[in-house]
């Protein structure tokens, strides 16, 4: 499955300091976006403190030459090629894993079309993993408008879009936007287990924080810790005068298995007053907002209704 690529490539000529940097991997998922993920790595060798390794988990990209010119430019990176496209939930499990059995005690996620905002990003992720947290994750902002959150974050019963909204917290407990930047603790692994391939794409990420939050494990947002990404305003729809909003993806791939995966992870960890608002908050969003999508709804529904019999992941999380 693993086709490691590694071309002869000079030792890193930055100063790497003598910190738990040394006993970071960082792992990037790409797939045929070689300029998106030569910035990616470039923000990497920005650092002030360095990871120890890089390792760029290509999801069978067609043109693989490109994918390995970007890698190229970046001393040090290292390539492993996927024979197949496992979406990013398969790609972060393969990166993960072979980062783990060379050693890594702390492995930092990212995709390729995010990046650190400036050099410290990684600093302040380590200081808050001494802290004792076992996930620490930069606070993701919208790499087109850098003064707004890419993703909103709910707090307090209000959608935070923006940075100022956070009323100056330096950390969100109990919360992470994931993988976009995030430094997940090994051991934190090793408790609950890999992302899980079989959601492919669209809520690996929440399933998997939803791990650790059963396990009890800490995890929370470096607010000085910055990332850049692409934001999510063109598919955060408001409905009901603005109170609430209905995130529907762009495409009817994405849609389903957003929808899919949702709809299984509220069964899974007992999120019934989530699944409740949700079919408000489609029900209103295509039966007015979108005045009367019929057709949208009900593909909504079935794809929630997928997921909430968990038919197609025999075995539940983490297996």
């Amino acid at each position: 499955m693993l086709q490691s690529l590694v071309a002869p490539q000079p030792a890193p000529s930055a100063p790497v300091a003598e910190s738990a940097a040394m006993t970071v991997t960082a792992v990037i998922v790409t797939r045929d976006r070689p300029a998106l993920l030569a910035r990616c790595l470039g923000a990497i060798r920005a650092q002030t403190m360095l990871p120890g390794q890089v390792l760029v988990i290509d999801n069978a990209s067609e043109d693989e030459s490109a994918t390995a010119e970007a890698v190229a430019t970046a001393p040090g990176a290292r390539l492993v090629r996927m024979e197949e496209n496992l979406g990013g939930a398969g790609g972060y499990r393969a990166g993960i894993a072979l980062a783990l059995e060379e050693g890594a005690e702390f492995v930092w996620l990212m995709d390729d079309d995010g990046y650190a905002r400036d050099a410290d990003c990684l600093g302040h992720l380590l200081a808050a993993m001494a802290s004792g947290v076992a996930l620490a994750a930069p606070l993701v902002l919208d790499a087109e408008e850098p003064e707004r959150l890419a993703f909103p974050i709910r707090i307090a019963g209000r959608t935070r879009f923006l940075p100022e909204d956070l009323d100056g917290r330096r950390r969100i407990e109990g919360f992470a936007h994931l993988f976009n930047g995030a430094l997940i603790a090994a051991s934190a692994f090793r408790q609950v287990g890999l992302p899980d391939p079989r959601f492919y794409i669209r809520g690996d990420e929440v399933e998997f924080m939803h791990r650790l939050r059963r396990a009890g494990l800490p995890i929370g947002v470096e607010v000085a810790a910055e990332f850049l990404h692409p934001g999510s305003r063109a598919e955060t729809h408001p409905i009901m005068f603005g109170l609430f909003y209905a995130p529907e993806p762009p495409t009817e791939l994405k849609r389903y298995f957003q929808f899919r995966n949702r709809g299984y992870i509220f069964r899974a960890y007992g999120m019934w007053d989530f699944l409740l608002a949700d079919i408000i908050r489609y029900g209103w969003f295509y039966g007015i907002s979108r005045r009367g999508d019929v057709a949208g709804f009900a593909r909504w529904l079935r794809a929630t209704a997928t997921g909430w019999r968990g038919a197609f992941l025999p075995g539940g999380p983490g297996a």
